[in-house]
């Protein structure tokens, strides 16, 4: 019996079909966790929070400052396995705006900023945890024109 003049190329495109689904199946870089994730891996294990986000990484708020315009909803992430809150006010003062509750490790927080000004927050576990949201008002520019 003679072989099939085809076994070459079924072998062919047998293994050409097999390399492109290992590929294919390979490490993504998009984290599909809490938020679907950004991306934004520092090099820690952790992620870089993107803009209107804030991560608690430790005992403290990573970016602590941050400046957005009205009508802007921030996110806060627990990258840390400590329970945080995110708690309106200063000086450990609650002042009723916004509290988060207690956060796990994964778990998030938003909150709409519907005015212009300074909004300091602080986490209720952990003192010295604060951060500040400065709310601007929205921009009349368009770029490029």
């Amino acid at each position: 019996m003679n072989p099939s003049p085809l076994k070459p190329y079924f072998l062919f495109l047998t293994a050409l079909l097999l390399a492109f689904t290992m590929i294919s199946c390979g490490d993504s870089t998009t984290d599909s966790g809490v938020n679907g994730g950004n991306g934004n891996d520092n090099g820690n294990g952790t992620e870089e929070p993107a803009p209107n986000e804030v991560s608690m990484v430790g005992e403290s708020f990573s970016p602590s400052t941050l400046e957005v315009e009205v009508g802007t909803t921030v996110t806060w992430e627990n990258q840390s396995d400590l329970i945080h809150t995110v708690t309106s006010g200063s000086d450990r003062t609650a002042d009723g705006l916004f509290d988060s509750g207690n956060l796990s490790e994964g778990q998030t927080f938003s909150y709409t900023f519907d005015e212009v000004g300074t909004f300091d927050y602080f986490c209720i576990p952990h003192e010295g945890m604060t951060g500040t949201i400065t709310v601007v008002e929205a921009s009349d520019e368009q770029d490029g024109y």
